[in-house]
């Protein structure tokens, strides 16, 4: 029963990684036809990592006969850490996110959604070591 919990939450992850991304792509797309559509950190665009890192994320929930924790980590660390600090500045008064049409910074849905996910994949990784 916990085996196919499993599979069910990791499939969910692999379409919540797929959503974001049709969200984030066409911001990294802008960025990188005009070069303001999201702040850098250092010379790298935020937006050009955080796609990478949710397309990683994606790519760990779906590998469920072998699971990569590292890449799994290693995509949902970064998202967290710079939507942590995104929206810690805007929380200061320094806008720093790309915003919605609405104007909400995006960082806020981004720090909700790399958390749960998050959270997801440790209970996904907790359930798979019940069963093992």
């Amino acid at each position: 029963m916990s085996q196919i919990v499993s599979r069910i939450l990791r499939l969910g992850l692999v379409i919540i990684s797929g959503i974001v991304l049709t969200g984030i792509v066409p911001i990294s797309v802008a960025q990188f036809r005009t070069g303001d559509a999201c702040p850098s950190i250092g010379f790298i665009p935020a937006c050009y990592l955080v796609t990478i890192c949710y397309a990683a994320i994606g790519v760990a929930a779906a590998m469920w006969r072998k699971p990569n924790d590292w890449l799994f980590f290693a995509g949902a660390a970064p998202v967290i850490g710079l939507a942590l600090a995104g929206t810690t500045a805007e929380i200061v008064g320094l806008p720093t996110c790309p915003r919605s049409a609405t104007g909400w910074p995006l960082c806020y849905t981004s720090l909700m959604v790399g958390t749960g996910i998050a959270v997801t994949y440790m209970v996904i990784r907790r359930l798979e070591l019940q069963v093992a």
